[in-house]
């Protein structure tokens, strides 16, 4: 499975506004891939969360809580003119989300926050 920024963008979104699926079908394949996507962003410290597996399944105990770097990151990004300028450049420049290493859009989008606030 490969890592979508849209979708983790997505889920940050809604975790910063107390919303956000808690109950999963693993043989679902929507469920597996916000599975996956829980993990990883656990795995890169954007989020925080406690679940329980049961057999074909995973429950989360609450909504995952963003870290501060979590924050940060959503921060960054949750503009959509800011974020929509960050996918077109990367675009104008021959790259696509799933292409670009975190730390990189990261920063790439705090570049595109920066030019659009009129700091840089």
């Amino acid at each position: 499975m490969k890592r979508d920024m849209e979708i983790v963008r997505g889920m940050l979104l809604e975790f910063a506004s107390g919303e956000g699926r808690t109950s999963f079908n693993t043989v679902i394949e929507e469920d597996k891939v916000y599975i996956y996507h829980l993990k990883i962003m656990r795995e890169a410290g954007l989020i925080d969360y406690k679940e329980s597996g049961y057999k074909g399944g995973m429950v989360l105990l609450d909504i995952p809580t963003l870290t501060w770097f979590g924050n940060d990151y959503l921060d960054t990004v949750a503009n959509e003119s800011v974020w929509s300028r960050t996918k077109a450049g990367l675009k104008e420049k021959g790259f696509e989300l799933s292409g670009v290493p975190f730390q990189v859009l990261k920063d790439y989008a705090a570049f595109q926050l920066k030019q659009f606030m009129g700091i840089e």
